[in-house]
């Protein structure tokens, strides 16, 4: 399960309540599109688990059984020859004869650009085809287009699935607001908010917990419907985890249909309905982390989150410790565009009421960089911002059990090495020295920052591990939202 994983995703703005009477409001739409190809795809394998019907933007039917379709951009290929390069990156590992055989293909394809040169590579920006055996990777070509054609993908028999994952409703090709090909399920909204309950809780957890979430899920939908231009909301953590019929289960449609056309509200208005996974005790104003100071995400205790700490799974949601060596930190903030050569220190410049760290400092050896509000999540790549950290030089020292497996795996990945050995003599039953066997490893470690924290995500509005433990200890569902969301109700428009 993914625990409202887009923390990492960084939001720039909350968008204000909409200034509307609860009784104005009109119900969500029957039907909601969803992006389910993340940040866009080059390639998508399109099948249904009974009939599968494509038709083309035109309206003509281009294929229809219980084959698999695929579409792909930017196909490269050398025309005069036939030979048509492979895709970078298909779905699933290669075998070892699929790797022989692109290794010829590319080999040929060299071959011919040396005789004709570089213009004999054709690049076809979209290409739709019919996949002819399981191991077929490009398939028979049905079309091609300069751009990324709207086929519209149905079954009356079974699911779609794309790229092995299983939804209910249909498929569109589209592109996305950047231009990138994306694969568009338009779904009931009752089935989608189900999905996302189960996607975002396990459905095992308490009914109220579940109840909850279902109308933070449906509220969430409805202050985001109509942000992109070919389709309604992400179906990935940037918006709401969305995973098809993968997490479908009994509970989670109880939870959404006991809750159906349910909204949280303030003064009659839907909210801004954010949710992480854990607060980690406390949590947070929204203009901390976000851009606007919201009446109803104010910053409330969340003890119920400790529940997460008797989890085998989600004991990391309560508290966790990440560990980098100065070189895999210098690396890590290179990637994402931070460059001040070897970090020396990390300065905590500003802590929130919540004990969140909404800025700091990087003092590196070329530069400094200052990072602000929820930021530093993603620089230093944590669950949270309610941490602490401590740096530590280079030449410390640690003395590891030689049976402690996890310790000197985590070691070796830190860069640090072994200065001293311990070893005991093992005999037998007469006494006899069979040989030494090692005790305990000293390291000498590196230069590294030790982080230390509590709680899973931004921390604004509703804990999802608070809910449930609030749920354990017998509170509604009204109860949870009003506590997360200060100063709210549960308004019902009518509809899913």
């Amino acid at each position: 399960m993914r625990l409202a994983l887009a923390v990492l995703f960084l939001i720039g703005t909350l968008a204000g309540a909409r200034p509307a009477a609860a009784a104005s409001l009109p119900a969500l739409p029957s039907t909601v599109r969803v992006n389910i190809a993340g940040l866009g795809t080059s390639y998508a394998v399109i099948a249904s688990t009974g009939t599968l019907s494509a038709i083309g933007p035109d309206g003509a039917l281009l294929y229809r059984g219980g084959g698999k379709a695929l579409a792909r951009t930017n196909v490269r290929s050398v025309p005069n020859t036939g030979i048509e390069l492979p895709e970078r990156n298909t779905v699933g590992p290669l075998t070892p004869d699929e790797r022989a055989d692109r290794a010829s293909i590319r080999r040929e394809a060299r071959s011919a650009v040396a005789e004709g040169g570089p213009r004999s590579i054709l690049t076809v920006p979209f290409q739709f085809s019919l996949l002819q055996s399981p191991d077929d990777a490009t398939g028979r070509i049905v079309l091609q287009a300069a751009t990324i054609a709207g086929i519209k993908f149905s079954t009356n028999d079974g699911l779609l699935t794309m790229n092995g994952r299983a939804y209910r409703g249909t498929f569109e090709l589209a592109p996305d607001d950047e231009g990138d090909m994306i694969v568009v399920n338009e779904v009931s909204t009752h089935d989608y908010l189900a999905s996302v309950v189960g996607s975002e809780e396990p459905s095992s957890w308490e009914n109220e917990a579940l109840a909850a979430q279902a109308i933070a899920a449906r509220t969430y939908l409805y202050t985001h419907l109509g942000r992109h231009q070919h389709y309604d909301i992400e179906g990935d953590t940037r918006d709401q985890e969305y995973d098809g019929t993968m997490n479908e289960d009994a509970r989670t449609l109880r939870a959404v249909e006991r809750t159906a056309g349910q909204i949280a509200t303030y003064r009659g208005a839907p909210i801004e309905a954010l949710y992480s996974a854990s607060a980690g005790g406390i949590t947070e104003d929204s203009e901390n982390v976000f851009a606007n100071a919201l009446p109803y995400l104010r910053s409330v205790p969340s003890p119920a989150d400790e529940v997460a700490r008797d989890s085998s799974w989600g004991a990391s949601s309560w508290q966790w410790t990440k560990e980098l060596s100065a070189t895999q930190l210098r690396g890590q903030l290179e990637r994402r565009g931070i460059v001040v050569g070897t970090p020396t220190a990390i300065q905590v410049t500003k802590v929130s009421p919540s004990g969140r760290v909404i800025a700091a400092r990087i003092v590196g050896t070329a530069s400094n960089a200052d990072i602000g509000k929820d930021r530093s999540r993603f620089y230093f790549g944590l669950l949270s911002t309610l941490f602490t950290v401590t740096a530590t030089p280079s030449g410390a020292n640690e003395r590891v059990d030689a049976k402690d497996a996890a310790r000197i795996t985590a070691l070796a990945t830190l860069g640090a090495y072994v200065a001293q050995t311990s070893f005991e003599m093992l005999r037998d039953a007469n006494g006899n020295e069979l040989g030494l066997r090692a005790t305990a490893y000293g390291y000498e470690l590196p230069a590294r920052f030790v982080f230390t924290g509590k709680g899973f995500g931004h921390g604004v509005g509703m804990s999802q591990w608070g809910a449930q433990g609030m749920a354990l200890k017998g509170a509604s569902y009204t109860e949870i939202l009003a506590h997360y969301y200060v100063g709210t109700a549960v308004s019902n428009l009518g509809g899913q």
